[in-house]
């Protein structure tokens, strides 16, 4: 950066602005005489022929470089879906759930209605999910379902124990829908109360919905209404095989089947 006059505080600084600026002048004289020399000329215009090429080679290599960068962005997308799906069968490997169902030997290809045997075997009212894993309303949780929940809706719930849970929730939607199927005269007197009871937990959000409350889970399993019972719940609207149907002071559970 040249010296201005102005900025010359002693008399050395302005001496080396002007022998600068005589510097530049010179080198300006020099070439503006050059302007006729053949040489020159021709030097001139293969350097401009030169610089364009090595900008067009520039202009080449900055694309190709955004290229690379793209592909390599897709390439670190491919092998973090590619370690991702390592782990999940590494997991699946490790964890296999302790109560799959079981092959029949005499055929092949076909899966025991069942895992858990002692579900009562009952056909609800209408719709029922033909799920064939043993229960009736719900299905059960996959192992990539439990590791899409949060951690801090799961707690210290495990896969198994989820899926038990769906087990004795899915025996109180069988046991209800037993009752609800049966004419109210064939009905014992226990049964008719309960029945009645049914009745006055429906409203018209409910048509067509099979549907439990918190005494329904009570009157027909041995689960505990307590935080773990209400999270699997939460786990259960998180992973889109429930929804709450709220109304006249009750919360009921339904299923999307």
């Amino acid at each position: 950066m040249l010296i201005t006059i102005m900025d010359s505080g002693t008399l050395e600084d302005l001496t080396q602005h002007f022998q600068k600026t005589l510097s530049v002048l010179k080198n300006a004289l020099m070439l503006s005489s050059a302007i006729g020399d053949i040489d020159y000329n021709e030097n001139a215009y293969n350097l401009n022929k030169l610089l364009d090429a090595m900008k067009f080679e520039l202009r080449n290599m900055r694309k190709n470089v955004e290229t690379a960068k793209v592909q390599l962005e897709s390439y670190k997308n491919i092998k973090l879906q590619t370690e991702t799906f390592i782990e999940s069968l590494q997991y699946g490997l490790d964890n296999v759930p302790s109560r799959l169902p079981k092959m029949k030997p005499q055929d092949e290809g076909k899966v025991k209605q069942g895992i858990a045997d002692c579900l009562p075997k009952a056909e609800p009212v209408g719709k029922v999910n033909n799920n064939n894993n043993g229960c009736n309303y719900l299905n059960y949780i996959t192992v990539g379902e439990f590791e899409s929940v949060p951690k801090y809706m799961k707690g210290r719930l495990t896969y198994d124990g989820i899926n038990c849970a769906i087990e004795q929730l899915d025996k109180a939607f069988t046991e209800k829908y037993k009752i609800m199927k049966q004419k109210k005269p064939q009905l014992s007197s226990a049964n008719r109360k309960l029945y009645e009871a049914f009745r006055l937990q429906e409203s018209n959000d409910t048509k067509g919905v099979h549907f439990i409350v918190e005494k329904d889970i009570a009157e027909f399993t041995n689960l505990k209404l307590d935080s773990s019972t209400r999270n699997i719940l939460t786990i259960l609207r998180h992973c889109g095989m429930m929804h709450e149907i709220r109304g006249a002071g009750l919360v009921r559970f339904a299923t999307y089947y």
